[in-house]
C-alpha cells in the first residue's frame, strides 16, 4: 500500500481522487460501455463482482486476521498451478503486442494521396509520406473524446457556457491524453464507425452485398435495378416498419397532408430490396401502410379526445344553450372509450417493441438467428391482433356518422369532440355501446376470437361510466329536493346527462312522482326517438329505476339505519368495476378445472362467453336482480309496517264498497230521507256532517271522519226524483298520508267513487220499492231484478273480488307490485260493476230500470196519494178499460232515456249464435225507453192501469236484454266470464 501511494501520479490525471463515489462513476461507467458495445456478458460479470465486493468491504471482519489465516491454510492444487505458471511467465515472458501506429494505418488503402492532406488534425500541408516529420513526434487522438468512461463527468449545458480554453492549451492536453491512452481513443473511434457503418438511412451508404450484379434467376440478390437506388436488408426494413407502425418517422412510409391520399401513410419508393421486385415490394409495404393508416388515425382520436377532456370550460351559465353546446364536454362513455383503445395501441406499441428487440439480440449474438422477413412480420401482426384495429376505427367511424346526422362517414374522426352534438349524451353512450356490442357479436359469430376479445375489452372499459352511474344511482337512490321547489336541488345532486333515467323534476309530494318523477329516457312508445338504455342494460333497466327510486324514498322517509351502519355492512359498500365482472370466470366444475381448463385463460374465456346477449345477461342479472329486489322489498316493509297501509285500505274498502254495513246504512237512510223531502241532498256542508254523525255514533271507530270528504260536481237539471243519474256527481275522498298517496292517488280515488256512486243508485232504487206496499205484480218484478243485481255486485264481484286481491297484495314485493296490483284489482270491480265504456249499453239499461223504480213510485203517490195505501192487484184488475187507437199511437211517440242499442264491443272469443244474429239482423231489442213525461202528464184516454202495463213491458225488455249481454259476456274466454255466467243463470228465474 506504500508503494501504491508513493508511486501513484496524482498529476497524470488532474480530475483524479481516491473518493469512493468517484470509483462507483467509474465502475459504472465501464458497465455501461460494456453494454453499448453489445458485450452483455462482461458487463454482468463487472456488475456482480462490484456489487460482492461491496458487500464484502461493508462486513466488519478484521482484515489482517484474515489475511493471517488464508496464510496459514494449507496451499491447493490450484494455487501450485497458479504458482508454477508464474514462475514460467517470469522466466520466459511472452512478447508485447505490436502497437498500432499511424504508420501502418496510413500505409492502408485508401489512405494515400495528397487528398488526405490536414485530415484527421495533421498539420497544414503533411502527407502520408512525412506526416512524423510535421507532427513534432506527438500522435493527436483521433476523437474528442477523453479516456473518462464516466457518463456523468461529462459536459452539463451549464459546462458549455464556461469560458472555453485557449487553443494551445487544447491541443498539449489533447497530445497529453493521446499520447498516454492511444489505444482507448483508436477504440472509441473504431466504435463509432462501426455503429455508422450500419446507420442505413445516411446518404451513400451501401450494402455489403454487391449491386451491380448479372441476373441469376437462382439468386435473389440479383434482381437489383438501377445504382442510383438505395438499398436496405431486409432485417433492417422490418425495423423501419415496425418504427412506423408506431407512428414514428421511417424510410419505408411517409404521410401525407394533401391529394387524394391526405392524412395516410404512403409508401416510399426510394427505399428498395435487392431479393423483391419494386411491384412485390410495393404490394407489401402498402399493406403496412394502411394499418399504419388505421393506427395513426386511432392515435390522433384519442388525442383529440384527451385533449378536450383536458380543457377547461369557458362558458358560463348565461350564455345560451346553442353557444354552450359548443363548447360541450366530451361524454364520460367517448373518453373511456379513448383510454380503452389507447390502452391497445399501447399493447400494439409495446409488441412492435419487443419484436424489435428480438431482432436486435438475434443481430448481436445474444439470442439464437433469427428468420425476419417482412411478409413474416405481416402474418404475425394479423396472428396476434386479426382485424382488431380497422374494426374499432370503423365502429368509430359509424357512430360518429350517425351522431353527426351526416349520409356520409366522417374520415377525420379525431375533429369529432371539437363538432357540436346533434344528439343527447345518453343517446350517444347507447349508440356507442350498442355498436361496439354488435361488432363483438358478428366477430364471435365469425370464429374470430382474437379481434372479438379484443373489441371485448374495449367494449367493458367503455361501458365503465355508465355502470359507475347504475351503481351511484342505486347506492344513493333518486335525488329528490325539498319542498317542491326543483332549484333547491344542489347541483351535485343532479343526475348525469349521459344517464338513460330521466328527472322529470316534480316534487316529492306530488301523486305522479312515484309513476313519472323519475322515467327512463325515450321509452319504447316513442319509436321516433334512439333509445337512451343501453342495449346490456335493457332488461334490468326497469329494475334499476325501481330499485334507485326505492333508496330515495327510503332515504327521504328518514329510514337512515340501513344506510349508516359498518363501512362493511353498508347499503353498497362495494361496487365492483364492469371489467372485473365481465371477467371473472365462469362457472366450471372442479372436474374441468383440473382436466380441460386452463386458469390462465380462464378471463379470455369468460369474456367470450360474455359475448353473446344471454350470457351477458346472465352476469349482468346475477349482479345486479339481488340487490334491486332487497331494495325494493325494504321500502314494501316500510309502508306496510310504519305507513299503515292495511289499515287505511281497509278503512277505503269499508267506505267506499259499503263494507261497514251498519253504519253506512245509518247514512244512507239519512241521505234517501232528504231526497224523499225534496230537500238539498247535494249540500257539502250537510254530506260531511252526516257523516261525521254516523261515525261518531259508531260503537267502534273503524274509520277517522276527518280524512273522509263527500262533494257533489254534478248537474242541477237531473233531480234525484227523477233518476238515479244524478247520483253520479257524487264524489268521495278519503286522504291517505304520504307515501300512500302513490297507490291511492286522485284517479284512484275517482274510481272509488264512482264504485260507490253505483251501488249508491242500487240501493236508492231499493230503498224507494221497499216504501211501496201496493202494486204487487211489478213491485215483485222490481224489487226482484234490483235485488238479484245487489247481490250479483255485493257478493260475486265485490267480496269473491276482494278475497282474490288480498291474497296477492301480501305476495307483493315492491311498492311498484302493490300499484300495479291495486290497479288491476280496481279495474276488474270497474268492468265487472259495467263501469267501463265498452258495457256502456248494458250500464244504460241497469239505470234505466232503477229510474223505473223511481218513475213507479211517482206513479203510485200521484194515484193513491200515499204510499202507505195497500191496494191489491186485484182492485188494480178491475180498472182497465178499452184502449184507443189513438192512445196506442201515442205510445209509441215517446221520448226514451237512451237511444237504439248498438252493438257493444266486448272482448270474447265465442259468443251466443243467436245473439249475434240477431244483432246482425237487428232483432235484438232497443234500449228501453222509458217516457219521462208520463209520471207528470197523463196522456189523453190512458189509464192508470196502462201505464203500468207499458212499464211491466218494457222492465221486461229491460231484463230479457240484460240477460242476454250477461249471456254474451260468460261465453268469452276471459277472467270475468264466469263472473257473468253467475248473473246470467241467477236472471234465467226472471220468466218462472
Amino acid at each position: 500500500m506504500d508503494f501504491v501511494s508513493k508511486n501513484l501520479d496524482q498529476t497524470a490525471r488532474p480530475a483524479g481522487n481516491v473518493e469512493m463515489s468517484s470509483v462507483v462513476r467509474h465502475i459504472k461507467g465501464q458497465i455501461q460501455k460494456a453494454r453499448i458495445n453489445s458485450q452483455d456478458a462482461l458487463a454482468a460479470a463487472l456488475d456482480t463482482a462490484f456489487r460482492e465486493l461491496n458487500a464484502r468491504a461493508q462486513q466488519p471482519d478484521d482484515l489482517d486476521s484474515e489475511i493471517k489465516t488464508f496464510l496459514a491454510m494449507p496451499p491447493t492444487d490450484a494455487t501450485l498451478r497458479v504458482a508454477e505458471e508464474y514462475l514460467e511467465n517470469i522466466k520466459n515472458p511472452p512478447k508485447p503486442p505490436l502497437g498500432l501506429t499511424w504508420k501502418d494505418i496510413l500505409a492502408e488503402e485508401p489512405f494515400e494521396g495528397q487528398h488526405w492532406e490536414g485530415a484527421y488534425n495533421l498539420p497544414p500541408g503533411s502527407t502520408v509520406e512525412d506526416w512524423d516529420t510535421h507532427s513534432g513526434g506527438s500522435t493527436p487522438s483521433l476523437s474528442p473524446w477523453d479516456d473518462s468512461d464516466d457518463p456523468d463527468e461529462s459536459l452539463s449545458s451549464s459546462d458549455s457556457l464556461a469560458p472555453t480554453a485557449e487553443p494551445d492549451e487544447l491541443d498539449a492536453a489533447q497530445k497529453s491524453i493521446s499520447s498516454s491512452h492511444p489505444r482507448m481513443a483508436f477504440g472509441h473511434r473504431q466504435d463509432v464507425e462501426q455503429l455508422q457503418a450500419r446507420q442505413y438511412w445516411r446518404p451513400g451508404w451501401r450494402p455489403d452485398i454487391p449491386i451491380s450484379q448479372r441476373f441469376d434467376i437462382g439468386d435473389a440478390s440479383t434482381l437489383a435495378g438501377p445504382e442510383k437506388e438505395i438499398y436496405i436488408y431486409e432485417h433492417d426494413a422490418v425495423r423501419e416498419v415496425l418504427t412506423g407502425l408506431q407512428g414514428r418517422k421511417n424510410v419505408m412510409m411517409k404521410w401525407e397532408y394533401t391529394g387524394n391520399e391526405a392524412f395516410s401513410f404512403v409508401p416510399n419508393t426510394s427505399m428498395r430490396l435487392l431479393h423483391l421486385t419494386a411491384g412485390a415490394q410495393l404490394s407489401i409495404i402498402t399493406s403496412f401502410t394502411q394499418s399504419a393508416t388505421t393506427l395513426e388515425h386511432l392515435r390522433k382520436f384519442v388525442s383529440a379526445v384527451y385533449k378536450k377532456a383536458s380543457e377547461t370550460p369557458t362558458h358560463t351559465h348565461t350564455e345560451p344553450v346553442y353557444l354552450n353546446s359548443v363548447s360541450r364536454r366530451n361524454p364520460l362513455t367517448l373518453e373511456a372509450c379513448a383510454a380503452a383503445v389507447d390502452s391497445q395501441l399501447q399493447k400494439f406499441n409495446a409488441w412492435c417493441a419487443s419484436r424489435e428487440e428480438q431482432i436486435c439480440l438475434a443481430q448481436a449474438g445474444v439470442r439464437p438467428p433469427l428468420v425476419v422477413s417482412l411478409l413474416s412480420l405481416d402474418k404475425a401482426i394479423k396472428d396476434e391482433f386479426s382485424a382488431s384495429f380497422s374494426v374499432i376505427l370503423d365502429v368509430l367511424k359509424e357512430v360518429v356518422r350517425r351522431a353527426l346526422r351526416n349520409s356520409e362517414p366522417l374520415k377525420e374522426i379525431w375533429t369529432y369532440p371539437e363538432l357540436p352534438m346533434r344528439i343527447l349524451p345518453s343517446a350517444f353512450t347507447t349508440l356507442l355501446l350498442d355498436s361496439l356490442l354488435v361488432a363483438v357479436q358478428e366477430r364471435n359469430s365469425m370464429g374470430d376470437t382474437v379481434t372479438s376479445d379484443v373489441l371485448m375489452r374495449v367494449f367493458t372499459q367503455t361501458a365503465e361510466p355508465i355502470w359507475e352511474m347504475v351503481g351511484r344511482w342505486m347506492k344513493n337512490g333518486m335525488p329528490v329536493q325539498e319542498m317542491g321547489l326543483y332549484e333547491s336541488r344542489p347541483p351535485a345532486t343532479k343526475l348525469d346527462d349521459e344517464f338513460f333515467v330521466e328527472d322529470n323534476e316534480l316534487p316529492l309530494l306530488d301523486p305522479d312522482f312515484w309513476a313519472d318523477g323519475f322515467v327512463l329516457k325515450n321509452s319504447q312508445e316513442d319509436e321516433s326517438r334512439t333509445s337512451s338504455v343501453p342495449a346490456v342494460l335493457a332488461l334490468f333497466a326497469q329494475d334499476i329505476l325501481d330499485a334507485g327510486k326505492a333508496i330515495g324514498m327510503l332515504r327521504a322517509l328518514g329510514t337512515s339505519a340501513t344506510f349508516e351502519r359498518g363501512t362493511e355492512q353498508q347499503w353498497l359498500a362495494s361496487w365492483r368495476p364492469f371489467t372485473s365482472l365481465i371477467e371473472s370466470p365462469p362457472a366450471f366444475s372442479d372436474k374441468d378445472l383440473s382436466s380441460k381448463v386452463d386458469p390462465a385463460t380462464l378471463p379470455g374465456q369468460a369474456r367470450r362467453v360474455a359475448a353473446t346477449n344471454d350470457d351477458l345477461a346472465g352476469l349482468i342479472q346475477d349482479e345486479l336482480l339481488p340487490h334491486c329486489r332487497l331494495a325494493q322489498e325494504m321500502l314494501q316493509r316500510v309502508i306496510i309496517d310504519e305507513c299503515d297501509l292495511w289499515l287505511h285500505l281497509s278503512a277505503m274498502e269499508d267506505l267506499f264498497l259499503m263494507r261497514q254495513g251498519d253504519a253506512l246504512s245509518r247514512f244512507v237512510d239519512v241521505l234517501f230521507a232528504r231526497m224523499d223531502n225534496k230537500q238539498a241532498w247535494s249540500d257539502f256542508h250537510f254530506l260531511n256532517r252526516a257523516f261525521r254523525d254516523v261515525v261518531e255514533a259508531s260503537s267502534y271507530k273503524w274509520i277517522d271522519a276527518s280524512l273522509v270528504r263527500f262533494s257533489h260536481r254534478g248537474s242541477k237539471d237531473k233531480s234525484i226524483t227523477r233518476t238515479v243519474r244524478a247520483i253520479d256527481g257524487l264524489l268521495l275522498e278519503y286522504a291517505v298520508p304520504f307515501p300512500l298517496t302513490y297507490i291511492f292517488g286522485p284517479r284512484v280515488m275517482q274510481a272509488y267513487s264512482s264504485i260507490f256512486s253505483f251501488i249508491l243508485q242500487i240501493r236508492r232504487a231499493k230503498s224507494v220499492l221497499e216504501r211501496i206496499l201496493v202494486f204487487y205484480a211489478l213491485r215483485s218484478k222490481l224489487s226482484w231484478f234490483v235485488n238479484t243485481l245487489l247481490d250479483f255486485v255485493a257478493t260475486n264481484v265485490l267480496h269473491s273480488q276482494l278475497l282474490s286481491f288480498h291474497e296477492a297484495f301480501r305476495q307483493a314485493k315492491s311498492l311498484n307490485d302493490m300499484i300495479h296490483l291495486h290497479d288491476d284489482h280496481l279495474t276488474k270491480i270497474q268492468s265487472r260493476c259495467l263501469l267501463q265504456q265498452n258495457t256502456s249499453p248494458f250500464q244504460r239499461a241497469i239505470i234505466s230500470i232503477l229510474d223505473m223504480a223511481l218513475h213507479f213510485s211517482d206513479y203510485f203517490v200521484a194515484f193513491a196519494g200515499d204510499t202507505t195505501h195497500d191496494i191489491s192487484r186485484q182492485s188494480i184488475a178491475t180498472m182497465k178499460r178499452h184502449r184507443s187507437r189513438r192512445a196506442r199511437r201515442q205510445r209509441k211517440n215517446v221520448i226514451g232515456f237512451s237511444q237504439t242499442l248498438k252493438k257493444a264491443d266486448v272482448s270474447s272469443e265465442s259468443s251466443d249464435s243467436e245473439f249475434d244474429d240477431d244483432l246482425a239482423e237487428g232483432r235484438v231489442p232497443p234500449e228501453p225507453s222509458f217516457s219521462l213525461a208520463m209520471s207528470t202528464v197523463s196522456a189523453p184516454d190512458e189509464s192508470f192501469v196502462d201505464r203500468l202495463d207499458k212499464m211491466s213491458s218494457e222492465l221486461d225488455t229491460h231484463v230479457r236484454f240484460i240477460r242476454r249481454w250477461a249471456e254474451s259476456l260468460a261465453a268469452g274466454s276471459g277472467e270475468a266470464a264466469p263472473t257473468f255466467g253467475m248473473f246470467a243463470f241467477a236472471l234465467d228465474d226472471w220468466d218462472r
